[in-house]
C-alpha cells in the first residue's frame, strides 16, 4: 500500500477548498487536559476547538499549513522524529495524517515516546469504503486506513479501543459544495456533476484511543 503523498505546500488550493462541518476534533477536544501535542496539526482545527482550555503545541511538516495556522506555539517537524523529550505530554494526537507514511507505526512509536506514563493517544482515519455514493469502487488502500488502524496502534500501545462511525452526518447542499468536496478529497471531478442534490454521503472511519502504561 502506497503512502498518500502530501500536497499541502504544492497544491494548497486542494485542502483549502472544503472543510467538514463535523469532525473528530470536536470529539477529542473535551477529553484533553494538556499539555497536548497535536501532530499533523494543519491549520489548527483542534486548537480552535480546545480554545485555550488546555495547553496545546502543534507540529506539522507543511510550512504552508503552519503559516495558515493562527495558533501558537507550532513546530515544523517530521512526525517520525519529534523534537521533544521523552514523557513530555499528557496527550498526543494523530488526526488525519498517518496515511502519509509508508510505515505509520514509526510515528505511533514516537507518540508513545513523548507521552507520559498514563498519557492518552488519539488517531483517526477513514475507511476504504468511505463515500460509497460517489466512490463506489472504494478509495485506494493507504498504509493507515480504518481497516488496519487499530492493529497498527495496538502494535505499540497495550491499551487500545476503537470508536467507529458508519452513517450520514451532514449533506452537501449545492453543486459548488460537491465540487469543492471532490476537489478536497481527490474524487474524480465528473462525479460532482452527476451527483443528486442534496448529497448525503455515508462516512466510514475510526477514532483510535490508546493509553501508555
Amino acid at each position: 500500500m502506497a503512502a498518500l503523498q502530501p500536497d499541502y505546500d504544492s497544491d494548497p488550493q486542494r485542502w483549502e477548498s472544503w472543510e467538514s462541518p463535523r469532525d473528530v476534533h470536536e470529539i477529542v477536544a473535551p477529553e484533553l487536559l494538556g499539555p497536548v501535542l497535536d501532530v499533523g496539526c494543519g491549520e489548527g482545527r483542534l486548537a480552535t476547538v480546545i480554545d485555550g482550555r488546555a495547553a496545546w503545541i502543534g507540529a506539522d511538516s507543511s510550512r504552508r499549513q503552519l503559516e495558515k495556522n493562527p495558533h501558537r506555539p507550532v513546530v515544523l517537524a517530521d512526525m517520525r522524529t519529534l523534537p521533544f523529550r521523552d514523557d513530555a505530554f499528557a496527550e498526543v494526537t494523530h488526526l488525519w495524517c498517518l496515511y502519509h507514511l509508508e510505515d505509520p507505526a514509526i510515528a505511533v512509536r514516537e507518540a508513545w515516546r513523548v507521552l507520559r506514563p498514563g498519557g492518552r493517544y488519539y488517531a483517526s482515519t477513514s475507511a476504504r469504503d468511505n463515500d460509497p455514493e460517489i466512490m463506489w469502487e472504494g478509495f485506494p488502500p493507504s498504509p493507515f486506513d480504518a481497516e488496519e488502524a487499530v492493529a497498527i496502534v495496538a502494535s505499540v500501545f497495550e491499551h487500545v479501543e476503537a470508536q467507529r462511525w458508519d452513517g450520514r452526518f451532514f449533506p452537501l447542499e449545492t453543486r459548488g459544495e460537491v465540487r469543492a468536496y471532490c476537489r478536497h478529497n481527490s474524487v474524480p471531478a465528473e462525479r460532482a456533476e452527476a451527483a443528486e442534490l442534496p448529497l448525503w454521503l455515508t462516512k466510514r472511519g475510526v477514532l483510535v484511543r490508546a493509553a501508555k502504561s
